[in-house]
């Protein structure tokens, strides 16, 4: 696992209103978008801006808000609208937030969008070529699949439903978060962020995540996010329950979370472990296909 990544992206939350404007889908666009993978393993899509791009975005189920590169943002001629916080799992930042006109991925579009503008030190640490974060501000206006056997991103119509395990979204603080009862002996409901930034299982220290089943495997590790660098330590879950399902000695980062942070859930689950994922917003679960 590349600790130094994994709790990263995922804990990127705007403190500001976030509204989004005359969502829906443009049947003139594919409906299935090709996924491709950043340097760490992230899931990156095609986004077109005001029908520029396609700019290579990370697509965040587990960040609440968007965030692009200031460099595209001044290219674009993103109007500034405020200041605000982007908090994450060692600390926060203060950002420009900008409104985004006519946001797409394939068929999915919003008219408008607001988004955090990061510094070129943060977006560099990005990763090479990425212009940005997609995340549920957008997303969780769509019901769609992510299919980690044949790279696809599909916009699923209203309806559909897919074969797995079924697990109840629920929301907290513009994120969403999967409540997963664990052994009769643990006695440890969990509630885990669905990540699609996250490259392994992270526990945040001092939650219910401590009691799960834990082996510690070595020494601490650094944590990197946007703003800045915090502890982490490697763990093996011994057992982790997903509905019916069981995962048997998971690699894990154990995070220990600044004074004073609070933080949605117990931890973070990456939706890399699972071969197909789809959420339906609407109806509030998600559908998990096992590997």
């Amino acid at each position: 696992m590349k600790a130094s990544r994994t709790a990263a992206i995922a804990l990127i939350v705007l403190v500001a209103e976030t509204p989004t404007w005359a969502t829906g889908t443009d049947r003139t666009r594919p409906t299935d978008v090709p996924l491709s993978s950043a340097s760490h393993g992230e899931v990156v899509v095609p986004v077109f801006i005001a029908g520029e791009g396609p700019y290579r975005f990370i697509l965040d189920t587990g960040s609440s808000h968007t965030a692009i590169s200031q460099t595209l943002a001044t290219a674009l001629g993103a109007v500034p609208v405020a200041m605000a916080p982007v908090a994450t799992s060692v600390g926060s930042v203060l950002s420009l937030v900008i409104r985004l006109p006519g946001v797409a991925v394939g068929s999915a579009h919003v008219e408008s969008l607001l988004a955090t503008a990061l510094s070129p030190s943060a977006a560099g640490w990005l990763g090479d070529g990425i212009s940005g974060v997609l995340g549920q501000d957008f997303l969780s206006q769509f019901d769609y699949t992510l299919d980690y056997r044949t790279s696809r991103l599909s916009w699923n119509d209203a309806g559909r439903i897919e074969e797995g395990i079924r697990l109840a979204l629920e929301s907290s603080q513009d994120r969403l978060v999967v409540r997963l009862p664990q052994s009769e002996r643990c006695r440890c409901p969990v509630r885990l962020v669905p990540d699609s930034g996250a490259s392994g299982v992270v526990l945040f220290a001092d939650t219910e995540a401590d009691r799960l089943p834990i082996d510690p495997r070595g020494a601490s590790v650094s944590v990197s996010t946007l703003a800045g660098a915090g502890t982490a330590h490697r763990v093996t879950v011994r057992e982790l329950r997903i509905g019916p399902d069981t995962l048997w000695d998971v690699p894990a980062a154990r995070v220990v979370l600044p004074a004073g942070t609070i933080e949605v859930g117990d931890g973070l689950l990456p939706l890399s472990l699972f071969a197909r994922v789809s959420f339906y917003h609407r109806e509030g679960y998600m559908v998990v296909q096992p590997k």
